[in-house]
Protein backbone atom coordinates (compact mmCIF):
# COMPACT_ATOMS: atom_id res chain seq x y z
CA UNK A 1 0.00 0.00 0.00
CA UNK A 2 1.46 3.18 -0.76
CA UNK A 3 1.41 6.22 1.49
CA UNK A 4 -0.90 8.22 0.34
CA UNK A 5 -3.74 5.30 0.01
CA UNK A 6 -2.30 4.92 3.88
CA UNK A 7 -3.08 8.13 5.22
CA UNK A 8 -6.28 8.27 2.97
CA UNK A 9 -7.78 5.33 4.89
CA UNK A 10 -6.41 6.09 8.60
CA UNK A 11 -8.02 9.19 8.30
CA UNK A 12 -11.04 7.74 7.42
CA UNK A 13 -10.37 5.41 10.76
CA UNK A 14 -9.88 8.34 12.71
CA UNK A 15 -13.26 9.98 11.58
CA UNK A 16 -15.00 6.98 12.46
CA UNK A 17 -13.00 6.16 15.77
CA UNK A 18 -15.82 7.87 18.12
CA UNK A 19 -18.42 5.98 16.05
CA UNK A 20 -16.95 2.83 16.32
CA UNK A 21 -16.46 3.68 20.46
CA UNK A 22 -20.31 4.15 20.54
CA UNK A 23 -20.63 0.61 18.89
CA UNK A 24 -18.72 -1.22 21.12
CA UNK A 25 -20.40 0.76 24.11
CA UNK A 26 -23.95 -0.48 22.89
CA UNK A 27 -22.75 -4.41 22.20
CA UNK A 28 -20.96 -4.08 25.46
CA UNK A 29 -24.70 -3.57 27.50
CA UNK A 30 -26.52 -6.94 25.88
CA UNK A 31 -23.79 -10.05 26.41
CA UNK A 32 -25.35 -13.45 25.45
CA UNK A 33 -24.06 -16.74 25.56
CA UNK A 34 -23.46 -19.46 23.74
CA UNK A 35 -25.43 -19.55 20.26
CA UNK A 36 -28.40 -17.79 22.04
CA UNK A 37 -27.35 -14.49 20.01
CA UNK A 38 -30.69 -12.63 19.53
CA UNK A 39 -30.27 -8.97 21.18
CA UNK A 40 -26.54 -9.00 19.48
CA UNK A 41 -27.49 -10.25 16.21
CA UNK A 42 -30.10 -7.95 16.11
CA UNK A 43 -27.43 -5.34 16.79
CA UNK A 44 -24.58 -6.36 14.27
CA UNK A 45 -27.03 -6.59 11.41
CA UNK A 46 -28.53 -2.96 12.24
CA UNK A 47 -24.56 -1.34 12.23
CA UNK A 48 -24.13 -3.83 8.70
CA UNK A 49 -27.38 -2.27 7.04
CA UNK A 50 -25.91 0.87 7.16
CA UNK A 51 -22.38 0.22 5.63
CA UNK A 52 -23.15 0.70 1.43
CA UNK A 53 -21.23 -2.11 -0.46
CA UNK A 54 -21.90 -5.12 1.94
CA UNK A 55 -24.56 -7.88 1.83
CA UNK A 56 -24.27 -10.53 4.56
CA UNK A 57 -26.24 -13.84 5.95
CA UNK A 58 -27.16 -14.60 9.43
CA UNK A 59 -27.81 -17.88 11.06
CA UNK A 60 -25.07 -19.19 9.79
CA UNK A 61 -23.74 -21.99 11.73
CA UNK A 62 -26.65 -21.56 13.97
CA UNK A 63 -26.48 -17.79 14.86
CA UNK A 64 -23.43 -16.58 13.20
CA UNK A 65 -23.30 -14.20 10.52
CA UNK A 66 -21.18 -13.67 7.06
CA UNK A 67 -20.86 -10.16 5.84
CA UNK A 68 -19.01 -9.72 2.51
CA UNK A 69 -18.06 -6.46 0.83
CA UNK A 70 -16.37 -6.97 -3.08
CA UNK A 71 -12.89 -5.59 -4.07
CA UNK A 72 -10.90 -5.06 -7.37
CA UNK A 73 -10.14 -8.53 -7.60
CA UNK A 74 -13.13 -10.22 -7.32
CA UNK A 75 -11.34 -13.87 -7.76
CA UNK A 76 -9.59 -13.88 -4.20
CA UNK A 77 -10.86 -13.61 -0.60
CA UNK A 78 -9.56 -12.30 2.98
CA UNK A 79 -11.46 -13.30 5.79
CA UNK A 80 -10.81 -11.54 9.23
CA UNK A 81 -13.12 -13.23 12.42
CA UNK A 82 -14.54 -11.67 15.79
CA UNK A 83 -16.31 -14.28 18.40
CA UNK A 84 -19.29 -12.52 19.34
CA UNK A 85 -20.24 -14.49 22.69
CA UNK A 86 -20.03 -13.10 26.45
CA UNK A 87 -19.89 -14.63 29.56
CA UNK A 88 -22.08 -16.19 32.70
CA UNK A 89 -20.43 -13.54 34.50
CA UNK A 90 -21.93 -10.56 36.92
CA UNK A 91 -20.33 -7.14 35.67
CA UNK A 92 -18.48 -5.23 38.46
CA UNK A 93 -16.00 -2.99 35.96
CA UNK A 94 -17.64 0.50 36.85
CA UNK A 95 -17.68 1.21 33.26
CA UNK A 96 -20.92 3.89 32.75
CA UNK A 97 -22.38 1.47 30.10
CA UNK A 98 -22.63 -1.88 32.23
CA UNK A 99 -24.43 -5.30 30.95
CA UNK A 100 -28.12 -4.81 30.71
CA UNK A 101 -28.45 -8.50 30.93
CA UNK A 102 -27.69 -8.96 34.42
CA UNK A 103 -25.22 -11.63 35.07
CA UNK A 104 -23.74 -11.81 31.35
CA UNK A 105 -21.20 -9.92 30.59
CA UNK A 106 -18.49 -9.31 27.70
CA UNK A 107 -15.07 -10.16 30.01
CA UNK A 108 -13.15 -11.64 27.07
CA UNK A 109 -13.07 -8.62 25.07
CA UNK A 110 -15.59 -10.06 22.27
CA UNK A 111 -17.51 -6.65 22.47
CA UNK A 112 -14.17 -5.07 21.47
CA UNK A 113 -13.31 -8.24 18.53
CA UNK A 114 -16.37 -7.64 16.78
CA UNK A 115 -16.68 -3.45 16.88
CA UNK A 116 -13.00 -3.69 15.18
CA UNK A 117 -14.21 -5.91 12.57
CA UNK A 118 -17.44 -4.13 11.96
CA UNK A 119 -15.33 -0.51 11.82
CA UNK A 120 -13.07 -2.26 9.26
CA UNK A 121 -16.16 -3.04 7.12
CA UNK A 122 -17.30 0.38 7.22
CA UNK A 123 -14.26 2.51 6.19
CA UNK A 124 -12.86 -0.41 3.65
CA UNK A 125 -16.79 0.28 2.08
CA UNK A 126 -15.87 4.19 2.16
CA UNK A 127 -12.98 3.48 -0.10
CA UNK A 128 -14.30 0.50 -2.06
CA UNK A 129 -12.36 1.58 -5.39
CA UNK A 130 -9.31 1.18 -3.26
CA UNK A 131 -10.00 -2.25 -2.21
CA UNK A 132 -8.10 -4.92 -3.99
CA UNK A 133 -10.02 -7.69 -3.10
CA UNK A 134 -12.94 -9.72 -1.43
CA UNK A 135 -13.25 -9.03 2.18
CA UNK A 136 -15.17 -11.93 4.36
CA UNK A 137 -15.87 -11.08 8.02
CA UNK A 138 -17.28 -14.04 10.23
CA UNK A 139 -19.48 -13.05 13.31
CA UNK A 140 -18.94 -16.33 15.50
CA UNK A 141 -21.01 -17.96 18.63
CA UNK A 142 -20.00 -20.31 20.94
CA UNK A 143 -16.07 -19.57 21.44
CA UNK A 144 -16.67 -19.71 25.03
CA UNK A 145 -18.41 -22.54 25.08
CA UNK A 146 -18.64 -25.86 22.70
CA UNK A 147 -16.78 -23.72 19.59
CA UNK A 148 -18.58 -22.11 16.92
CA UNK A 149 -15.93 -22.14 14.48
CA UNK A 150 -16.41 -26.12 13.22
CA UNK A 151 -20.60 -25.27 12.51
CA UNK A 152 -19.62 -21.98 10.20
CA UNK A 153 -16.49 -24.43 8.33
CA UNK A 154 -19.68 -27.23 7.43
CA UNK A 155 -21.63 -24.55 6.44
CA UNK A 156 -19.16 -23.00 4.11
CA UNK A 157 -17.29 -20.05 5.55
CA UNK A 158 -14.16 -20.25 4.23
CA UNK A 159 -15.41 -21.25 0.62
CA UNK A 160 -13.10 -19.03 -1.84
CA UNK A 161 -11.12 -17.27 1.34
CA UNK A 162 -7.69 -17.39 0.69
CA UNK A 163 -5.93 -16.13 4.14
CA UNK A 164 -7.72 -15.41 7.75
CA UNK A 165 -7.18 -13.32 10.40
CA UNK A 166 -8.39 -13.00 14.14
CA UNK A 167 -7.34 -10.67 16.95
CA UNK A 168 -7.91 -11.02 20.83
CA UNK A 169 -7.60 -8.39 23.52
CA UNK A 170 -5.17 -9.04 25.35
CA UNK A 171 -4.65 -7.18 29.33
CA UNK A 172 -1.12 -8.20 29.62
CA UNK A 173 0.25 -5.56 27.03
CA UNK A 174 -0.38 -2.30 27.26
CA UNK A 175 -2.26 -0.08 24.42
CA UNK A 176 -0.55 0.55 21.48
CA UNK A 177 1.38 -2.68 22.05
CA UNK A 178 0.81 -5.96 19.95
CA UNK A 179 1.65 -9.10 20.21
CA UNK A 180 2.43 -11.81 18.22
CA UNK A 181 3.56 -15.84 17.94
CA UNK A 182 4.99 -18.34 15.58
CA UNK A 183 3.71 -21.97 15.52
CA UNK A 184 1.95 -22.94 18.29
CA UNK A 185 -0.03 -19.99 20.23
CA UNK A 186 -2.80 -21.77 21.84
CA UNK A 187 -3.30 -25.50 23.31
CA UNK A 188 -5.38 -28.40 22.83
CA UNK A 189 -8.34 -29.51 25.11
CA UNK A 190 -9.26 -32.88 26.23
CA UNK A 191 -11.89 -34.01 28.50
CA UNK A 192 -10.48 -36.15 31.02
CA UNK A 193 -12.88 -37.95 33.45
CA UNK A 194 -12.44 -41.58 35.35
CA UNK A 195 -15.34 -43.33 36.94
CA UNK A 196 -13.64 -45.55 40.01
CA UNK A 197 -15.75 -48.27 41.48
CA UNK A 198 -14.97 -50.53 44.75
CA UNK A 199 -17.50 -52.28 46.65
CA UNK A 200 -18.96 -50.45 49.69
CA UNK A 201 -18.92 -51.56 53.38
CA UNK A 202 -18.71 -50.36 57.13
CA UNK A 203 -16.08 -47.89 57.58
CA UNK A 204 -15.02 -49.48 60.32
CA UNK A 205 -13.89 -52.55 58.49
CA UNK A 206 -11.98 -51.58 55.37
CA UNK A 207 -10.82 -55.01 54.71
CA UNK A 208 -14.27 -56.26 53.61
CA UNK A 209 -14.60 -53.64 51.15
CA UNK A 210 -12.72 -51.80 48.66
CA UNK A 211 -12.80 -47.92 49.36
CA UNK A 212 -12.56 -45.92 45.86
CA UNK A 213 -11.68 -43.20 47.59
CA UNK A 214 -8.51 -44.69 48.44
CA UNK A 215 -8.23 -45.72 44.52
CA UNK A 216 -9.16 -42.19 42.99
CA UNK A 217 -6.47 -40.86 45.19
CA UNK A 218 -4.07 -42.79 44.02
CA UNK A 219 -4.96 -42.13 40.31
CA UNK A 220 -5.01 -38.58 40.98
CA UNK A 221 -1.14 -38.97 42.29
CA UNK A 222 -0.30 -41.46 39.81
CA UNK A 223 -1.36 -39.11 37.01
CA UNK A 224 0.56 -37.03 37.57
CA UNK A 225 3.78 -38.75 36.17
CA UNK A 226 2.45 -38.52 32.61
CA UNK A 227 2.98 -35.19 33.13
CA UNK A 228 6.54 -35.36 34.57
CA UNK A 229 7.81 -38.93 33.59
CA UNK A 230 6.33 -39.54 30.60
CA UNK A 231 5.89 -36.40 28.59
CA UNK A 232 9.50 -35.33 27.28
CA UNK A 233 10.28 -31.84 29.48
CA UNK A 234 10.44 -29.97 26.61
CA UNK A 235 6.59 -30.46 25.47
CA UNK A 236 4.20 -28.83 27.13
CA UNK A 237 1.21 -30.80 28.97
CA UNK A 238 -1.08 -29.80 31.61
CA UNK A 239 -3.40 -32.41 33.45
CA UNK A 240 -5.37 -30.71 35.41
CA UNK A 241 -9.08 -32.40 38.04
CA UNK A 242 -11.29 -29.73 38.97
CA UNK A 243 -14.12 -32.14 40.45
CA UNK A 244 -13.95 -35.17 42.75
CA UNK A 245 -17.00 -36.49 44.07
CA UNK A 246 -17.90 -40.19 45.28
CA UNK A 247 -19.21 -41.60 48.73
CA UNK A 248 -22.79 -41.12 50.62
CA UNK A 249 -21.94 -41.08 54.33
CA UNK A 250 -18.63 -40.09 56.35
CA UNK A 251 -18.64 -44.07 57.79
CA UNK A 252 -19.85 -45.61 54.58
CA UNK A 253 -16.58 -46.39 52.31
CA UNK A 254 -17.05 -45.01 49.15
CA UNK A 255 -18.24 -47.57 46.22
CA UNK A 256 -18.10 -45.34 43.33
CA UNK A 257 -15.86 -41.99 42.74
CA UNK A 258 -16.09 -39.65 39.40
CA UNK A 259 -13.25 -37.77 38.80
CA UNK A 260 -13.40 -34.78 36.26
CA UNK A 261 -10.63 -33.02 34.36
CA UNK A 262 -8.68 -31.20 31.41
CA UNK A 263 -5.93 -32.04 29.45
CA UNK A 264 -4.18 -29.48 27.68
CA UNK A 265 -1.43 -29.88 25.07
CA UNK A 266 0.18 -28.53 22.27
CA UNK A 267 0.97 -31.38 19.53
CA UNK A 268 -1.18 -34.45 18.62
CA UNK A 269 1.60 -36.39 19.31
CA UNK A 270 1.89 -35.92 22.76
CA UNK A 271 -1.89 -35.78 23.58
CA UNK A 272 -1.77 -39.27 21.91
CA UNK A 273 0.85 -40.65 23.62
CA UNK A 274 -1.25 -39.04 26.96
CA UNK A 275 -3.69 -40.20 26.42
CA UNK A 276 -2.77 -43.68 26.06
CA UNK A 277 -0.67 -43.78 29.28
CA UNK A 278 -3.28 -42.16 31.26
CA UNK A 279 -5.94 -44.81 30.68
CA UNK A 280 -3.40 -47.75 31.29
CA UNK A 281 -2.38 -46.02 34.51
CA UNK A 282 -6.31 -45.84 35.59
CA UNK A 283 -6.95 -48.92 34.46
CA UNK A 284 -4.30 -50.82 35.89
CA UNK A 285 -4.15 -49.20 39.21
CA UNK A 286 -7.77 -49.47 39.83
CA UNK A 287 -7.40 -53.53 39.29
CA UNK A 288 -4.63 -53.55 41.63
CA UNK A 289 -6.79 -52.50 44.39
CA UNK A 290 -9.39 -54.81 43.39
CA UNK A 291 -11.29 -51.82 41.46
CA UNK A 292 -12.43 -51.01 38.18
CA UNK A 293 -11.30 -48.05 36.33
CA UNK A 294 -13.15 -46.63 33.73
CA UNK A 295 -11.53 -43.93 31.52
CA UNK A 296 -13.57 -41.28 29.19
CA UNK A 297 -10.98 -39.00 27.07
CA UNK A 298 -12.97 -36.65 24.80
CA UNK A 299 -11.06 -34.32 22.71
CA UNK A 300 -12.38 -30.57 22.22
CA UNK A 301 -10.21 -27.63 20.89
CA UNK A 302 -7.16 -28.63 18.75
CA UNK A 303 -3.71 -26.76 19.23
CA UNK A 304 -3.42 -22.81 17.17
CA UNK A 305 -1.12 -23.46 14.64
CA UNK A 306 -0.28 -20.26 13.37
CA UNK A 307 1.13 -19.78 9.25
CA UNK A 308 4.63 -18.18 9.51
CA UNK A 309 4.03 -16.19 5.94
CA UNK A 310 1.07 -14.43 8.09
CA UNK A 311 2.90 -14.04 11.01
CA UNK A 312 5.21 -12.18 9.24
CA UNK A 313 2.64 -9.79 8.06
CA UNK A 314 0.89 -9.31 11.05
CA UNK A 315 4.56 -8.66 12.58
CA UNK A 316 5.19 -6.07 9.82
CA UNK A 317 2.46 -4.24 10.15
CA UNK A 318 2.57 -3.88 13.26
CA UNK A 319 6.04 -2.24 13.57
CA UNK A 320 5.16 -0.07 10.87
CA UNK A 321 2.29 1.25 12.74
CA UNK A 322 3.45 1.07 15.95
CA UNK A 323 7.27 0.84 15.94
CA UNK A 324 9.36 -2.33 17.22
CA UNK A 325 9.42 -1.18 20.32
CA UNK A 326 5.83 -2.38 20.90
CA UNK A 327 6.07 -5.15 19.28
CA UNK A 328 6.41 -8.58 21.43
CA UNK A 329 6.74 -11.95 20.35
CA UNK A 330 5.29 -14.13 22.20
CA UNK A 331 8.03 -17.23 22.62
CA UNK A 332 5.66 -19.19 25.16
CA UNK A 333 2.35 -20.84 23.98
CA UNK A 334 -0.59 -20.51 25.80
CA UNK A 335 -1.95 -23.33 27.60
CA UNK A 336 -6.01 -21.87 27.19
CA UNK A 337 -7.63 -23.17 23.89
CA UNK A 338 -9.19 -21.00 21.03
CA UNK A 339 -11.31 -22.22 18.05
CA UNK A 340 -9.60 -20.15 15.62
CA UNK A 341 -7.53 -22.86 15.35
CA UNK A 342 -10.07 -24.63 13.21
CA UNK A 343 -9.72 -22.10 10.50
CA UNK A 344 -6.14 -22.26 10.65
CA UNK A 345 -6.26 -25.42 10.16
CA UNK A 346 -8.06 -25.61 6.84
CA UNK A 347 -6.50 -22.03 5.52
CA UNK A 348 -3.79 -20.13 5.88
CA UNK A 349 -3.97 -17.11 8.76
CA UNK A 350 -2.49 -16.09 11.55
CA UNK A 351 -4.43 -15.17 15.18
CA UNK A 352 -2.18 -12.34 17.00
CA UNK A 353 -3.03 -10.28 20.72
CA UNK A 354 -4.03 -6.42 20.54
CA UNK A 355 -2.88 -4.68 23.96
CA UNK A 356 -5.74 -2.68 25.83
CA UNK A 357 -3.97 -2.19 29.56
CA UNK A 358 -3.58 1.32 30.84
CA UNK A 359 -2.96 1.06 34.87
CA UNK A 360 -3.37 5.26 34.68
CA UNK A 361 -6.88 4.73 33.82
CA UNK A 362 -7.23 1.10 36.44
CA UNK A 363 -7.76 -1.24 33.41
CA UNK A 364 -5.49 -4.31 34.84
CA UNK A 365 -7.83 -7.45 35.19
CA UNK A 366 -7.49 -10.02 33.25
CA UNK A 367 -10.07 -11.41 30.94
CA UNK A 368 -12.81 -13.54 32.52
CA UNK A 369 -13.06 -11.03 35.71
CA UNK A 370 -15.73 -9.30 36.65
CA UNK A 371 -13.67 -5.68 36.72
CA UNK A 372 -12.07 -6.39 33.08
CA UNK A 373 -12.14 -3.37 30.54
CA UNK A 374 -10.40 -2.29 28.17
CA UNK A 375 -8.98 1.44 27.00
CA UNK A 376 -10.70 1.83 23.88
CA UNK A 377 -7.72 3.89 22.24
CA UNK A 378 -7.08 0.07 21.01
CA UNK A 379 -9.77 0.36 18.97
CA UNK A 380 -8.83 1.99 16.35
CA UNK A 381 -5.13 0.15 16.24
CA UNK A 382 -7.31 -3.10 16.04
CA UNK A 383 -8.94 -1.48 12.73
CA UNK A 384 -5.99 0.00 11.51
CA UNK A 385 -4.21 -3.78 11.42
CA UNK A 386 -7.09 -5.40 10.02
CA UNK A 387 -6.70 -3.01 6.38
CA UNK A 388 -2.81 -3.37 6.61
CA UNK A 389 -3.47 -7.24 7.17
CA UNK A 390 -5.90 -7.65 4.15
CA UNK A 391 -3.78 -4.73 1.96
CA UNK A 392 -0.42 -6.57 2.64
CA UNK A 393 -2.10 -9.89 2.55
CA UNK A 394 -2.89 -9.03 -0.81
CA UNK A 395 0.10 -7.47 -1.81
CA UNK A 396 2.79 -10.28 -0.62
CA UNK A 397 0.70 -13.50 -1.00
CA UNK A 398 -2.42 -13.00 -3.53
CA UNK A 399 -0.73 -11.13 -6.11
CA UNK A 400 2.30 -13.11 -7.17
Amino acid sequence: MDQKLEEKLFQTVEKNTEWAKSVRHELHQYPELDFELPKTIALISSYLDAIPGVVYRKAVGGSAIIADIEGKDKTKTIALRADIDALPILEASGCPFPSKHKGNMHACGHDVHATIVIAVLKNLSEHREDLPCNVRVLFQPAEETTGGALPLIKEGALEGVSYIYGLHVDVAKEVGQVGYEYGAMYASSTDANFKITGKSGHGAYPSLAVDAVVVAASVVTALQSVVSRTTDARDALVLTFGTVNGGTKENIIAQEVFLKGTMRSLTEEVKETAKKRITALVEDIAAGFGAKGEVYLNDNYISLINHDECVDIVKANAIHLLGAENVLEEKVPNMGVEDFAYYVKEIPGAFWHLGVRNEELGIVESIHNDKFNVDEDAIAIGVKMGILNIFQTYEKLLSK
